[in-house]
């Protein structure tokens, strides 16, 4: 079993980790090159190019998640028709958001915060990002669906050398030809147009293409997907409203400085969201396959190892972070202002770090194991806690609310991990007829 795990795993862990990589080289080289503006502009137009990404994810995740269900329950034929059924949802929900942000863009970038000098630097990231923004939707959309074909260390090269060529292609752009946020937006687009490349070669394979028939839509597939697909989607995407009001808050607290010290902070909290994800999004096949035959002993064991390892990031990298605190604004060519707040921002950061451990593979097992209610809960209560907390909490501390908002939040999040985890584990699996009423 350790080593039908391990092969999930690692390959999810390690594309994971250099997604985390290069969207942390993302921010040093735009840091270094034009400073706390290009930071800050960046941050404040993340949310809505972060909208692009997370769609596709929710949606392989979703179709993943009912793929491996149904196998597990001998569905052979509905799984493929949820695999085939993502590729329509791609295209459509690709389309829709794309054509919405070029019509909204400027005005959404202005209730974001973007203002004066940062109002045309950040509608230049987003106007380039939306260019291959169809491009993003599938590669992100089609990882989850390949690692589900038990081609996980397939889909860890395409999504690694996407990221290997989008650091090449930033310092090419941006530091070498100095094209600026321009640079930096062309660079992620291109990354994805590789790894999207290789996604198609594996599935223009005969062994790997499905039926036109299965594309179709079916409309109780679709719904199921849907269903499904707003955990790993709020999972993936709520971490971006979150830097909505953590933008407004700390320009409101502690000016433009604030701003770009959030970035950095927010640039290397991803970095763990994103490893303890790969965990979670590695062990999704194994788990959604085990509950879909009903095999406790296999969930449980899997479900063990997830968290075991979830923690153990969590906890190690918390530490690393909090050793480091002083040299990470160099690499970022932060004003000394912003420096001084990331410095004291760093112990509220590194726990929420810590956290994540437990709090981002208990959504993930929540999903794949079709329990969609519990893991709405914990996604969607993340970013009512944040906002409640980010407005309150500033009115008693200041600026270090806004800090501690991210940490307290995760906290009661932990909490309610654990209460929805002992209610899981205390009951016995659905039965394999009940599990597929919603597919």
């Amino acid at each position: 079993m350790k080593k039908n795990y391990m092969k999930y795993i690692f390959p999810s862990m390690l594309s994971f980790l250099l997604t985390g990589i290069y969207s942390i080289v993302d921010g040093i080289f735009v840091g270094r090159a034009m400073g706390d503006p290009g930071l800050a502009a960046i941050n404040i137009a993340w949310p809505l190019v972060a909208l692009i990404i997370s769609l596709g994810t929710g949606i392989g995740m979703g179709a993943a998640v009912m793929v491996s269900l149904n196998k597990g329950a001998g569905n052979e034929k509905k799984a493929l028709q949820a695999e085939g059924n993502a590729f329509f949802l791609l295209f459509f929900c690709s389309l829709s958001l794309i054509l919405l942000l070029f019509l909204t863009g400027r005005p959404l970038l202005m209730l974001l915060g973007a203002k004066d000098a940062l109002l045309p630097l950040a509608e230049t990231y987003l106007k380039y990002i939306l260019l291959g923004g169809m491009v993003q939707v599938f590669a992100s959309g089609m990882i989850p669906l390949m690692r589900n074909r038990g081609a996980s260390f397939y889909s860890m090269w395409a999504m690694g050398l996407g990221c290997i060529s989008n650091i090449l292609l930033d310092y090419c752009f941006v530091i070498v030809l100095g094209l600026g946020l321009m640079g930096a937006a062309l660079a992620t687009v291109l990354g994805q147009v590789l790894t999207l490349i290789l996604c198609i070669a594996f599935y223009l394979r005969k062994r790997n293409r499905i039926p036109l028939s299965c594309i179709r839509p079916d409309g109780g597939t679709v719904s199921s997907i849907l269903r499904v697909a707003a955990s790993p989607f709020g999972l993936t995407y709520l971490p971006s409203v979150t830097i909505i009001f953590m933008n407004l808050q700390a320009l409101s607290y502690g000016g433009e400085e604030a701003v770009s010290a959030y970035a950095v902070l927010a640039y290397i909290i991803s970095f763990m969201e994103l490893l303890v994800q790969g965990i979670g999004d590695g062990s999704q096949p194994l788990l959604s396959l085990s509950e879909g035959k009903g095999d406790a002993k296999a969930l449980n064991t899997y479900s063990r190892w997830t968290f075991c390892l979830g923690i153990g990031f969590g906890i190690l990298g918390a530490v690393f972070f909090y050793l480091v605190r002083n040299v990470l604004p160099a690499f970022y060519g932060t004003s000394a202002e912003a420096a001084a707040y990331i410095i004291h921002a760093t112990p509220a950061f590194a726990l929420v770090m810590a956290l994540y451990g437990l709090t981002k593979p208990a959504v993930s097992y929540l999903y794949a194991t079709h329990r969609v209610g519990r893991s709405s809960i914990l996604v969607y209560g993340e970013i009512v806690l944040t906002l409640i907390f980010i407005y309150l909490l500033p009115l008693f501390m200041g600026l270090d609310g806004v800090w501690y908002t991210i940490p307290a939040v995760q906290v009661v999040l932990s909490i309610l991990c654990i209460v929805f985890l002992k209610r899981s584990t205390s009951k016995s699996n659905p039965s394999s007829e009940k599990r597929q009423s919603g597919a």
